[in-house]
């Protein structure tokens, strides 16, 4: 399988989807030849603002139609777009628009004002769904190896990163997307609740736009409105983060009709047994999970469905390389080359045809992060004997206590075993005697003291004495990122 864009995927697409519903919203439903046809009217409406192959343009909006049109006009016109994080601060945003060197930014109606305080509002444009529809096809001239696509990390865990893909590593995203999701017939269907900034967007999106499946862009997460519209709309795919799922959980999912559900997905952080077998039990029967990552793409996906996960003390693997993807575990303090035995925790490097070409802006760290094809992710891991995948956290969430070096989703995966424990954080907190003390922050379904999880932990060997949390706190909610992700650094 190899496109040679990403354009000419979105083209072929609404070709062979031509009568039948492509994209919707809360506010309108395009067929394929309606979004081809959109797509070429705002191509041209481009041009007339002076926007030509090459440039870069910024949105500030969330999923819809209007932005998904605007933003396939910008792939197949060889615009680039940057899709910025609306719950950033204004002066990042603004830092980021500078350095990007956006020309126009893209805005929901309602976002116009936020968006003019960062940019001259004369290249401030409203997003609408009044486009007049034309015969007009763009054309480009694309080649494989063009600049598509910029992607800002969250900055969860730092500085943003400005992620660049191009027209061929797209095209791959949407090529090996499917096999995350056991979806590839036109019939299917997905739900769209992430802003667009994220990767996980382009991750949904594009493989159902090569499938010629249905996507629906939802505005906000609400788990009662999520669940209603699964049963109303008979989706096929629900993918959502782990702790959204928890939520949905919560509200009485066997009270509908899920039966047109084929997967039921979930990415971001490590599973857990608990987690699948409710996922397996009140969503869908075929649960699935996939390691991705916005440098990667779908490409480099690392997947597990349910003959993997429902296995004993399986639940937390991501399974196996996607097909033509190569993986490694290499020393940290190493190379490419350096890689480790199975059994032992290094950083997880990928290789595929959807590897990001590099950090926009940025060529020192694009040398430092990737070579020939490779890109060393900054996550920790391991391979078993089984050749499956376990993701044991970020190099950036070691807590380094007392000398000993100690990874903080490990702990929080012991803590989550506890029947009391519904959510669980761990952090490193500076402390005199040793460097870093590690603290719990919890979220518990009844009442626990920190003795008895302390025992727990030691009691049912899940942690050694060590890795025991010097204090644990105790919260009716943790900060979460706009994601869903636990937001560790909101805790520090």
């Amino acid at each position: 399988m190899a496109s040679s864009t990403i354009a000419s995927i979105i083209k072929q697409a609404c070709a062979e989807k031509a009568s039948a519903p492509f994209i919707a919203d809360e506010s309108q439903s395009l067929t394929g030849t309606d979004l081809w046809q959109n797509i070429g009217t705002v191509a041209v409406h481009l041009n007339e603002l002076g926007l030509t192959k090459g440039d870069v343009v910024a949105f500030y909006c969330g999923s819809s139609v209007p932005h998904a049109v605007t933003f396939f006009a910008c792939l197949v016109s060889g615009i680039i777009p940057c899709c910025l994080h609306v719950r950033e601060t204004p002066e990042r945003n603004r830092k980021n628009i500078e350095f990007i060197k956006a020309k126009k930014i893209f805005a929901d109606l309602e976002l116009v004002e936020e968006a003019q305080a960062l940019i001259d509002a004369n290249n401030v444009v409203v997003l609408s769904n009044d486009v007049a529809v034309s015969e007009v096809i763009p054309n480009a001239d694309l080649e494989p190896d063009d600049p598509a696509l910029i992607l800002i990390s969250s900055g969860t865990t730092g500085v943003p990163k400005c992620i660049l893909h191009s027209q061929a590593t797209l095209a791959a995203t949407a090529e090996y997307g499917p096999f995350s999701y056991d979806c590839w017939d036109h019939d299917d269907s997905t739900i769209v609740i992430m802003a667009p900034s994220f990767a996980a967007w382009i991750h949904t999106v594009l493989p159902f736009i090569f499938i010629k499946g249905r996507v629906l862009f939802g505005a906000g997460f609400d788990p009662v409105n999520f669940l209603s519209t699964l049963e109303s709309e008979k989706i096929t795919l629900a993918p959502l983060v782990p702790t959204v799922w928890r939520m949905v959980m919560a509200a009485e999912p066997e009270q509908y009709d899920l039966s047109h559900l084929k997967s039921a997905f979930y990415s971001g952080e490590p599973g857990s047994e608990s987690l699948v077998e409710d996922l397996r039990t009140k969503i869908c029967a075929n649960v699935m999970t996939s390691y991705l990552a916005s440098e990667g793409g779908c490409a480099s996906g690392v997947i597990a469905g349910s003959d993997i996960l429902s296995v004993e003390g399986q639940a937390a693997s991501t399974g196996k390389p996607v097909k033509d993807a190569n993986i490694r575990i290499i020393n940290p303090e190493g190379s490419f080359e350096d890689e480790l035995p199975a059994g032992e925790i290094g950083e997880i490097a990928l290789n595929s045809a959807s590897i990001a070409a590099g950090y926009f802006g940025d060529p020192d760290m694009s040398q430092d992060k990737f070579s020939n094809g490779w890109w060393r992710s900054g996550d920790l891991g391991l391979i078993d004997q089984n050749g499956l995948l376990y993701v044991k956290g970020r190099l950036d969430n070691r807590i380094n206590t007392g000398g000993i070096k100690v990874y903080a989703e490990e702990v929080e995966a012991a803590l989550l075993k506890h029947p009391a424990v519904q959510l669980a954080a761990v952090v490193g907190v500076d402390d005199e005697k040793w460097g870093q003390r590690i603290e719990a922050h919890l979220v518990a379904s009844e009442a626990v003291d920190e003795s008895e999880l302390v025992n727990f932990c030691l009691d049912q060997e899940l942690l050694p004495k060590t890795h025991v949390p010097k204090a644990i706190h105790f919260h009716d909610a943790l900060p979460t990122g706009p994601t869903g992700k636990l937001y560790r650094r909101g805790l520090v």
